[in-house]
C-alpha cells in the first residue's frame, strides 16, 4: 500500500515545490506523475557535483541515480561543463524526459524530481512524460551564480559548500504531497503541513489507496517556509466537461499557506474535482508543461535572475503569478518572466547547429530507446515560422462558478502585461 520507494529517506531542504498548472488532459484522464528515478549518463569534468539531499556532495559520475527528494546535479558556469540525465517514470519504467544542464556562463542545476535552474535543455511530452504536470523553473540562487569549475581540492570544497547552502534551510519548513489513483478516474488525496516529505507522501498514498482500492502514485510534492512573506497556493483539477485543467489560486505568507490549501481542497471536493493536485510557488518562479500530447523541447535560461523559456519543439503552457491561468507559447518563441512577454526566436537555425543542441540531439549520447524521440526533435525543431498564442485558445469550463470565495484574493493582474 506504500508507493514511496522512489522517495525513501527524503531529506528536507530549502522551500521548493512542484506544481502541475494548466496542463491538458483527456476525459480518459491523463494524470501526471513525478519520475521514479533520474539517471546520470554523462558528466564533463570534476566540477560537476552530485548533491544527495542536503547533507552530502561529491563529484557526479555516470550511472549514478537520483531517487530522493532534493537530490541534484550542479553544473558550474563554464564553456565546457555539462551533464546529461534521463528520467524514468513510476508506472511503466520508461524514459519520460531527457535533461541536459550546461554548458553556459551561469551555473545550471537539475533537482529531483522536477526542478531546474540556469541553462537546461528539457525534452518530454504530455502523456507518459516525467514531470508533464509541470517543470518548476527557478532563478539561479546567489550562492551558485558565481560558481566556476573548481581548480583545486579547496575550491571543490567551497563549491560543494555553496551548493549545499542553496539546499539547506534553518527556517521551519512544512511539506505537502498529492497522489492520484492510476486506475480510477478522479480519485486524489493531498496531505499538507507535515514535518517531512516522506511522511506527507506516505500519508497521502495510504489514504488514496485505502479509499480507492487501487495503486496510487505521487503527482506532486514540495515544501514551503512558514517565514516566507509571499507565496501562491493553488489547486488544479481536471474537468469531465473539457480537456483543460482548471486552476484556483490564493496568495499569502508562509504561516497561512496550509490553511489556504485546506480551503482550496475543501472547495475542490465540494465540486467533485477530478485528480486535483496541490502546488505552491514564489513570484519569481514559473511552471512549464507540454500544451499537447506531442514531443516538446525547451531551453531555459537565467538573465540576471530573470527566468527565460525558449520553446524549440512543440508548444507549452507557462504559469506564473502574472498568468495564474496559463500562457500558451508555440515553438519558435520565448517567454521572459519579469517582463511577462513573448518574443520571437530569430536564431532557430543557428541554435539548431549550436554545440549544446547538437550534443543533446546526438543519439550516441543516449540510450537506444529514445532514438525516435531524438529524431522527432530534429525534424520538428523551430524555424521561427509559428505565431505566439498570448492566451490559451480554449476557455476552461469553470466547475467552481460562483462558488469561488477565493476569486477576490487572487493575485492582481498587472496592467499592460499580457492583457
Amino acid at each position: 500500500m506504500n508507493n514511496t520507494n522512489h522517495l525513501n529517506r527524503l531529506k528536507p531542504a530549502t522551500p521548493a515545490v512542484l506544481i502541475p498548472l494548466y496542463i491538458l488532459a483527456t476525459c480518459a484522464t491523463i494524470y501526471a506523475e513525478v519520475p521514479k528515478t533520474a539517471v546520470i549518463h554523462h558528466v564533463s569534468d570534476p566540477g560537476v557535483r552530485m548533491l544527495l539531499g542536503a547533507t552530502d556532495s561529491g563529484r557526479a559520475k555516470p550511472g549514478q541515480r537520483m531517487q530522493q527528494y532534493k537530490d541534484a546535479v550542479g553544473v558550474p558556469g563554464s564553456k565546457t561543463s555539462l551533464s546529461r540525465l534521463s528520467l524514468r517514470n513510476q508506472t511503466d519504467g520508461q524514459i519520460g524526459a531527457l535533461v541536459k544542464a550546461g554548458p553556459a556562463s551561469i551555473t545550471s542545476v537539475y533537482t529531483f524530481p522536477c526542478k531546474v535552474s540556469g541553462s537546461v535543455l528539457y525534452g518530454w511530452r504530455q502523456h507518459g512524460g516525467s514531470c508533464s504536470n509541470g517543470l518548476w523553473v527557478v532563478p539561479v540562487g546567489p550562492e551558485l551564480q558565481g560558481s566556476k569549475v573548481p581548480s583545486s581540492n579547496t575550491d571543490t570544497a567551497i563549491a560543494s559548500k555553496n551548493l549545499l547552502k542553496a539546499q539547506a534551510s534553518t527556517d521551519l519548513v512544512k511539506y505537502y504531497c498529492s497522489t492520484v489513483a492510476n486506475s480510477k478516474i478522479g480519485q486524489w488525496i493531498t496531505s499538507a503541513g507535515l514535518l517531512s516529505p516522506d511522511v506527507a507522501c506516505q500519508e497521502a498514498t495510504q489514504k488514496c489507496e485505502a479509499s480507492t482500492g487501487s495503486k496510487c502514485v505521487v503527482a506532486s510534492l514540495g515544501e514551503w517556509s512558514v517565514k516566507d512573506p509571499d507565496l501562491v497556493v493553488s489547486m488544479q483539477c481536471a474537468s469531465n466537461k473539457t480537456t483543460e485543467i482548471l486552476a484556483r489560486t490564493d496568495r499569502g505568507n508562509g504561516s497561512v499557506i496550509d490553511k489556504l490549501l485546506s480551503e482550496l481542497e475543501q472547495m475542490s471536493q465540494a465540486v467533485r474535482g477530478i485528480n486535483c493536485v496541490a502546488g505552491i510557488y514564489h513570484p519569481n518562479e514559473l511552471i512549464v508543461s507540454p500544451a499537447k500530447d506531442e514531443l516538446t523541447l525547451i531551453q531555459t535560461n537565467d538573465i540576471g535572475g530573470n527566468v527565460e523559456i525558449n520553446v524549440l519543439v512543440g508548444s507549452v503552457n507557462i504559469v506564473s503569478t502574472a498568468k495564474p491561468n496559463g500562457l500558451k507559447v508555440q515553438k519558435g518563441f520565448r517567454y521572459r518572466l519579469r517582463e511577462n512577454t513573448v518574443t520571437k526566436i530569430t536564431d532557430c537555425s543557428s541554435r539548431l547547429k549550436s554545440q549544446p543542441v547538437q550534443e543533446f540531439l546526438n543519439s550516441d549520447n543516449w540510450p537506444q530507446e529514445v532514438n525516435n524521440q531524438l529524431q522527432g526533435y530534429r525534424s520538428d525543431f523551430c524555424q521561427s515560422a509559428e505565431r505566439a498564442t498570448p492566451e490559451p485558445t480554449i476557455t476552461p469550463f469553470d466547475p467552481f462558478g460562483s462558488f469561488d470565495p477565493f476569486r477576490r484574493r487572487q493575485p492582481p493582474r498587472i496592467p499592460g502585461r499580457g492583457d
